[in-house]
């Protein structure tokens, strides 16, 4: 457009030129430019005017293609993450599928397991078995129909064929079930003797892959790619999808990628598409290629609108100059109108170097000042009056305050110009405003440059960089932040030395304040713990905020001992974390349990050391919360023993193979049964008996109570109708069981499907169904009360509030805690029990003693007027056949003798 431009005006200045040189030769035509100095300027004015122009729109569209890197590069990573997420959920379930079907393979059923977990919905369509000769085996889309052949198919044939156990990400085909186009997520099945017997497949949706394309916001242009290992599309957004899913199209991404993980480039001279810059990474976990492409026209929108805005002035000024040097030729015979001409032209000029919204200053090849704008000058607060043409760099720059060094900012600068004809520089003042300088080479020596304030842009810039760093409510570092300081730390250690330590933090009973006081206390909460816990650290060390109510500490080198120091670090966070808060006139108080791991010794990337403070946060909590455990090898262990025995334990669940045993309660008048315990009792096939404690608390962390509070329920109820009529069965119910099912249509559907009468059930509860969500446990409460069933408050007496719990619901039965039954041979335990027993009288409450273990504690609670008791001075657990129906009044006197 600029030759166009001057193509166009040439032919009418050399037209008026020659009109002057005809009747003049051409040396006295020379000698009139040297003379007249207004010409001169407007000579030397109109390569600066483009020189500014290229200056301008060469930088903007040089920081447009910086943007767009940046945007792709977070756009692909996002991407990476969220398909991988996707893919590791489905193979999750695969392994799982295949470790149980090796198990069991003739009465292995993949949709009872299916319906059981409901695995087959959300992000996956369908998964499939297939046997060792094609043909489908079981499938969760409910396939009824002629044997299907499925031993043609690209998923079935690698899998097999595959040499190692991995996964194999097939092209995407459209199932013969499901009838959706779906890609094929394929592990081989072994037998128990490992030997391959098929192939498991997950079948994932393709637009859900794509879904990620609406919050990508790549613009105009703008394309997605998912590809395999073997470069076959399985997903794309932005393309004809039809086209290309399932195919191997040529593409540069092969080229460009290698062997390597990431790769940037332009994707130029499609037919039919624009130019497209193409981020492109290679996913570490799976065999995936995904790309993002962000379209030419995109990227230079911007650019080009203000690239034609700052054309059309540079051709409005440049046909000013080339007219007003045209004029002169034609009038250089009338000195004084030429001088008038002259001023016009440079009055023409001030108004548009003064209307350029950046500041402009033009040095020569002697440092000095040969042209600026008043933006210029405000920009770096000098006085018009004390500025002049031909001052020195330094003289120019010898009052302002962003550059203390103004010789070797001098000297850097003309290095750099050496160098290259395009250089730029940010200055940064006291006051906090920002510059950025554009410079750009002169052929005759020196060099032009624009000056910008960026002050809010940089400002925006950094507040995005802060919500992308730091943690919104608490001011600590994020997640990303607490990661990227990690792999900081780990580049810069060296072998066999502790060089730093890591801590997380786990806030002990949040979640039943921020419930109780609602979630405008629990943040003002989560904030004075973030300024404890910064109180208690150095500045070299790293405080972060990774999740709800999880902290996270880096102990930086420095302390005399790392495991000492990190240790007695953590010992103070638990106690200063412990100490009493008061929000908005709440007193409250909460716990803290701490995990430390050590760096080197216990791991030298991420995953693995967050993984291992994990473990070593777990035991904290099994050791009863509010402390600190440091991992050793043996929480791994502990936790690949818990892993192993959580899948038993769901096996075990899915067979039906948990027992349940009976614990009479007796009358201790008459030593009559007035109601039986149901016990959950695990008999594993090569461990023996697993006790509840351990595999109840692996139900409650795996999610499996609910599925095994049902079962237990269930098969109460069905035992009861074989006892006598007068007996009742109490079960016991988990505080997981209230949030994870709907517990009142499980205890309503065991009491049809058994036929029980409903007041021959008695449900046992904790405090802990309170502290867990008060309000609609206790509307559940009530509406298993409006069923007809006993209600009976477990371990009464060890919680803070068990008082205030017999207050909010009436309870049927209270059952006293064992721990007192221990100590009723002393006289504050004594004072204790008679006022429970004068409580339950006022509330009109049945009374149960626990743990009754001998026959002076018998009498003791016969003498303070306790009517029942349980323990094993009466009876284990035993099986329903193990159950005895007579008056227990004559085993206890042989046992007293």
């Amino acid at each position: 457009m600029l030759f166009s431009a001057i193509s166009a005006v040439r032919p009418l200045w050399l037209a008026r030129a020659g009109m002057i040189m005809r009747p003049r030769s051409l040396r006295r035509a020379a000698l009139t430019v040297l003379r007249n100095a207004p010409l001169q300027i407007a000579l030397f004015f109109l390569p600066l005017v483009w020189i500014g122009y290229f200056a301008i729109t060469s930088s903007e569209r040089a920081d447009a293609v910086e943007q767009a890197r940046s945007h792709g590069d977070s756009v692909a990573e996002l991407f990476e993450e969220n398909t991988e997420r996707i893919f590791e959920q489905v193979d999750q379930s695969l392994l799982v599928v295949r470790a149980l079907y090796a198990q069991d393979p003739l009465t292995f059923s993949l949709k009872f397991w299916s319906d059981k977990t409901r695995i087959a919905s959300g992000d996956v369509v369908q998964f499939s078995l297939i046997g060792p000769d094609g043909y489908l085996l079981d499938t969760t889309a409910g396939y009824s129909g002629p044997p299907l052949y499925l031993g043609d198919r690209e998923h079935f044939i690698e899998a097999m064929a595959q040499a190692d156990d991995s996964l194999y990400v097939a092209k995407p085909v459209v199932g013969r079930v499901s009838r959706q186009w779906t890609i094929q997520l394929a592990r081989k099945v072994f037998d128990l003797a490992r030997n391959p017997a098929g192939v498991v497949v997950g079948s994932i949706s393709v637009d859900l892959i794509g879904k990620f394309y609406e919050t990508a916001k790549l613009g105009a242009g703008g394309t997605l790619v998912l590809r395999n290992a073997n470069h076959v599309v399985l997903a794309a957004r932005g393309v004809d999808q039809g086209s290309v899913l399932g195919q191997r199209a040529p593409n540069r991404v092969e080229g460009e990628l290698g062997d390597g993980f990431y790769a940037q480039y332009w994707n130029e001279n499609r037919p039919n598409r624009s130019d497209r810059l193409i981020t492109a990474r290679r996913s570490l976990a799976f065999p995936l290629i995904l790309t993002v492409g962000i379209s030419e026209q995109e990227i230079y929108s911007r650019a080009a609108f203000r690239q034609k805005v700052y054309l059309g002035g540079t051709l409005l000024l440049t046909f000013i100059i080339v007219a007003a040097a045209a004029f002169h030729w034609r009038r250089q015979q009338a000195l004084d109108r030429a001088h008038r001409e002259l001023r016009d032209f440079a009055g023409k000029f001030e108004d548009a170097l003064r209307n350029l919204p950046q500041g402009l200053s033009m040095f020569d090849g002697r440092d000095r000042l040969i042209a600026f704008n008043r933006q210029w000058l405000e920009l770096y607060g000098l006085v018009p009056e004390e500025i002049r043409i031909g001052m020195d760099f330094r003289d120019v720059f010898a009052k302002q305050t962003a550059v203390l060094d103004v010789g070797a900012y001098l000297v850097d600068l003309k290095n750099r110009l050496a160098q290259s004809e395009h250089t730029s520089n940010t200055v940064q003042f006291p006051d906090g405003r920002v510059v950025y300088i554009s410079y750009g080479r002169r052929e005759s020596g020196g060099w032009v440059a624009t000056h910008e304030d960026i002050t809010e842009r940089k400002a925006s810039e950094d507040r995005i960089e802060k919500l992308a760093h730091y943690d919104s409510l608490t001011g600590l570092a994020n997640r990303n932040l607490f990661k990227e300081r990690i792999d900081e730390a780990l580049a810069g250690s060296r072998p066999l030395e502790p060089t730093f330590a890591v801590l997380l933090l786990d806030l002990d009973k949040f979640k039943s304040v921020n419930d109780a006081l609602g979630h405008q206390c629990g943040d003002a909460l989560l904030k004075q713990v973030a300024v404890r816990i910064k109180a208690q650290i150095r500045d070299i060390d790293m405080a972060a905020r990774i999740g709800g109510d999880e902290f996270a500490v880096i102990v930086a080198p420095g302390r005399a001992a790392m495991r000492g120091g990190a240790a007695s670090l953590a010992a103070r966070l638990v106690q200063t974390i412990a100490e009493p808060y008061h929000i908005d006139g709440h007193p409250v108080v909460i716990g803290c349990s701490i995990g430390l791991a050590l760096v080197p010794e216990h791991g030298t990337r991420v995953d693995e050391i967050l993984r291992n403070a994990d473990l070593a946060l777990y035991r904290s909590k099994n050791a009863g919360r509010s402390c600190f455990h440091v991992y050793s090898a043996e929480l791994k262990a502990e936790a690949e023993q818990r892993n192993v025995l959580e899948i038993e334990l769901r096996e075990a669940i899915w067979r039906e193979e948990i027992e349940v045993f009976y614990q009479p309660v007796i009358e201790l008048g008459t030593g009559r049964v007035k109601s039986v315990e149901a016990l959950a009792r695990w008999h594993h096939r090569s461990r023996g008996y697993i006790p509840p404690a351990e595999f109840i608390a692996v139900a409650e962390a795996g999610g499996l109570i609910v599925e095994l509070g049902n079962q237990v329920l269930a098969r109460a109820c069905r035992d009861a109708t074989s006892m006598p009529a007068d007996v009742k069965v109490a079960v016991n119910l988990s505080a997981l069981q209230f949030a994870g099912t709907n517990l009142v249509d499980a205890v309503t559907f065991a009491l049809v499907e058994s036929g029980l009468p409903q007041t021959r059930l008695e449900l046992e509860i904790t405090e802990s169904v309170f502290l867990a969500d008060t309000e609609e446990n206790l509307k559940t409460l009530q509406r298993l009360k409006a069923l007809g069933v006993s209600i009976a408050l477990d371990d009464f007496g060890v919680g803070y509030s068990s008082l205030s719990y017999l207050m909010a619901f009436p309870f049927d039965k209270v059952k006293i805690d064992k721990s007192f039954i221990d100590r009723i041979d002393r006289s504050e335990t004594v004072a204790v029990l008679k006022s429970i027993v004068q409580l339950a009288k006022t509330l009109k409450l049945s009374i149960v003693a626990e743990g009754v273990e001998s026959s002076e504690q018998v009498r003791r609670l016969q003498s303070l007027g306790i009517p029942l008791g349980q323990g094993f001075h009466f009876s284990k657990p035993v099986p329903l056949a193990g159950l005895s129906w007579q008056d227990r009044t004559g085993r206890r006197k042989g046992r007293a003798a």
